[in-house]
């Protein structure tokens, strides 16, 4: 395979882009740059992976400064582009970071006294373009301080579990306390954001795949839980109105409206581990779904797309008690009332008002997620007229394994009462 260049990634990444890098990672400019391994089949649908170690000096010291970046460049194949949407999901990523984290951390810095640990738990942006045909995103290449992503097809472990619930209670809070002290710059951030999944312009878009999902995921329950009142309110619950709901869940702001990741499963949480195997710190990444949203949303998408229902049914309360101390210790840090902002309580109603939008991204995320990868589409085929369902082509599964792991999801949400 042959090294790429700067062209593969965008005709606007050039070499003032690697000073551009240099100088954000606090250099003067670059000095030189090589090329690591990018990306495997599967890992992106929206965009193409690149990783480039930039060489730089910091003048007039003389410091040398080496910064490894990940490189998100729009698909060359301009058919995936638009199949995939690219440029909205682009867009939305990079206004992310060069908007709404630019937004959180000056709010964190106008903190008087200054918190002592403010959420920084994100890459770094070194570098962005959004023009919607250039467009690329580089970002710290955070491999290089230990973090990686879990297997994407396992369970995860309580301990594993409980940080990222941890960690996501951060990242909320943060969001939480930023609307209760300062809500008119949080509400300009929030207004940067765009809805990239649910709405009136991607119905046409994603309804040919809804229909493949719902075919899944109601074959999972009628097999694992036949005749029973599990089957009939999930069944009630996988009908085609369920897009309309989906929209109307991301689109209903609550008092816990935060700025929602959109994507919460355990890929994007990637994570170092102590020489002894303990998970110790995350760093959250991939934004392109980002939206303002229920906190509720992102928690429950979480709990059904990477969590087992051993795990749910011994420890849920825990997980969100831990969600929740996490929220508000940060809340408390960053000056906020945190028991005023966000109780275990509000928590609860909540989760009984927008968690069965979790089932509905589960529909998709564990299905996609329990494909093989020998089954995953070459997406540099894909052809003009394609449909997204000419790549996410997913049928009912054979394995009893994978329709309980589907089916439970449902069992859950309903004897937590978010599906009625």
């Amino acid at each position: 395979m042959s090294t790429p260049t700067f062209a593969d990634i965008s005709a606007k990444f050039t070499e003032a882009t690697l000073d551009e890098i240099i100088q954000n990672a606090g250099g003067t400019k670059h000095t030189s740059y090589k090329f690591g391994e990018g990306g495997k089949k599967g890992d992106s649908y929206l965009s193409r992976v690149f990783r480039i170690c930039v060489y730089g000096v910091k003048e007039p010291e003389g410091e040398q400064l080496e910064v490894n970046v990940i490189v998100k460049g729009m698909p060359a194949n301009l058919h995936r582009r638009r199949l995939f949407r690219s440029v909205d999901f682009f867009r939305n990523e990079i206004y992310f970071y060069t908007k709404v984290l630019p937004a959180i951390e000056a709010f964190q810095k106008s903190r008087q006294p200054a918190p002592k640990n403010p959420f920084t738990e994100y890459p770094k942006c070194l570098a962005a373009v959004s023009d919607g045909a250039n467009d690329f995103i580089a970002l710290e290449d955070v491999g290089f301080r230990g973090y990686r992503a879990p297997n994407r097809m396992n369970y995860i472990t309580l301990e594993d579990a409980l940080l990222i619930m941890r960690t996501l209670g951060r990242y909320h809070g943060v969001a939480l306390a930023f609307n209760a002290l300062d809500a008119e710059n949080f509400e300009k951030a929030a207004a940067t954001l765009q809805e990239t999944y649910y709405g009136e312009h991607t119905r046409e878009w994603y309804k040919g795949f809804l229909q493949l999902a719902l075919k899944v995921s109601s074959d999972a329950v009628e097999k694992t839980f036949p005749n029973t009142k599990y089957e009939t309110l999930a069944n009630n619950y996988l009908q085609p109105q369920l897009f309309d709901d989906m929209i109307n869940l991301v689109s209903t702001r609550s008092k816990l409206s935060v700025f929602g990741h959109g994507d919460c499963w355990t890929p994007n949480f990637l994570t170092h581990y102590s020489d002894a195997g303990k998970p110790e710190k995350i760093i959250i990444i991939d934004y392109q779904l980002a939206r303002c949203s229920s906190l509720a949303l992102d928690v429950s998408f979480f709990i059904y797309s990477c969590t087992s229902q051993e795990l749910r049914e011994q420890h849920y309360e825990e997980l969100l008690r831990a969600y929740l101390e996490s929220a508000q210790a940060l809340i408390t840090d960053l000056g906020g009332d945190a028991e005023a902002v966000i109780s275990w309580d509000s928590l609860q109603e909540e989760l009984k008002q927008f968690g069965r939008f979790g089932c509905g991204m589960g529909i998709e995320s564990l299905p996609m997620s329990l494909i093989e990868d020998d089954e995953v589409a070459d997406l540099d085929a894909i052809v003009e007229n394609a449909v997204l369902t000419d790549v996410w082509d997913i049928q009912p599964f054979e394995q009893p394994a994978k329709q309980q792991r589907i089916a439970e999801i449902f069992k859950h949400a309903i004897d937590q009462g978010y599906i009625k």
